[in-house]
């Protein structure tokens, strides 16, 4: 997608086996060429089919099942880079090649803009954030100083971590790591409280955070100038954001309202989806199409079944899927 790289991999991972699986490391193998030459489009999806899940492009507007039988879950459109899923094991394939992942007990893979770098969290007497390089399957060992919080971390740029924790002085605090110069830094200093919510876009870094009273703030750093502004302190639940020219959209709930798509625009934020779809499943995330309309997942009539749909910015709401039991959003980075 175009701002925020996505989304809901944690609840693929519940759903298709546990995050006691795999981590990189492995030998290089030629792979196919239709595997080689895999487009997919910003809005592209996994929807369940029987006991499987099939690959769905987005393309003017409707969905196209791909021939591709591999469960993509993460694509770079830079690269064509991307991370799969095959006979429950992952997969990253960039440049013609692919490696397979390695690691046991691991979770939260992503891959870096341009889809050089992957990287996850493993178990190891706590979590310990490991990365990798794709273009000569090794690992880069970090210098870092900060103990990260949970799994609050995403890709600041093609060469740099952003990560939420606190450092062995005591700094708390969003830090970034550059591979390049193994270089941390701090970016933004909590003076009190966590955050709950962090993810990067191309020319900002958003962030829940909450303090010690339980207020929550939606904040916002620009890349360039180091600015951070408060977006708004009447929301309770972010579960993802995208910025759409200057408009914010993210799914989750203000104060005194329901689970939903809302709007920020100005210090306001505002809900924008109410009686269709009834419900908007917010732990699927959020994406956008090539015409920066908005796609959610929701249900409507059957809570059993999804369907996708797009919010135009004129306000109009359109069904863009035929129901399924389920729709994944792809990771998708551009």
């Amino acid at each position: 997608m175009s701002i925020f790289k996505n989304k809901s991999l944690k609840f693929l991972a519940l759903i298709v086996f546990p995050l006691f699986v795999l981590g990189c490391s492995g030998n290089k193998s030629n792979i196919s060429n239709k595997a080689e030459e895999i487009k997919l489009n910003s809005g592209a999806v996994l929807k369940s089919e029987d006991s499987s899940y099939g690959l769905y492009n987005y393309k003017d507007g409707k969905y196209e099942k791909e021939q591709m039988n591999d469960m993509v879950v993460t694509y770079d459109k830079e690269s064509s880079s991307y991370i799969y899923m095959q006979d429950e094991k992952h997969y990253i394939v960039h440049n013609g090649y692919k490696m397979e992942v390695k690691d046991k007990n691991y979770s939260n893979i992503k891959m870096s803009p341009n889809g050089e770098y992957v990287s996850y969290f493993i178990e190891d007497d706590g979590l310990k954030l490991k990365v990798f390089t794709n273009i000569n399957d090794k690992e880069i060992h970090l210098k870092s100083n900060v103990s990260i919080s949970g799994t609050l971390y995403d890709w600041y740029d093609k060469n740099t971590l952003v990560y939420y924790g606190i450092s062995n002085e005591g700094v708390n605090g969003i830090f970034t790591y550059n591979l390049e110069t193994n270089k941390e830094e701090l970016l933004y200093k909590i003076q009190e409280g966590f955050l709950s919510f962090i993810k990067a876009s191309k020319d900002n870094v958003i962030f829940l955070q909450i303090d010690l009273e339980n207020k929550k703030s939606l904040m916002i750093i620009n890349k360039v100038s180091k600015e951070v502004t408060l977006l708004n302190d009447n929301i309770e639940i972010v579960s993802d954001v995208v910025i759409q020219n200057e408009d914010i959209y993210f799914t989750g709930r203000i104060n005194g309202d329901k689970e939903s798509l809302y709007k920020i625009k100005g210090d306001k934020a505002k809900r924008v989806i109410f009686d269709f779809p009834n419900v908007v499943k917010i732990d699927k995330g959020l994406c956008t199409d090539e015409k920066n309309n908005i796609l959610f997942i929701g249900s409507n009539e059957s809570l059993n079944n999804e369907s996708i749909y797009s919010f135009s910015e004129d306000g109009t709401i359109e069904l863009v899927s035929k129901p399924a039991k389920e729709y994944i959003f792809l990771d998708y980075i551009s």
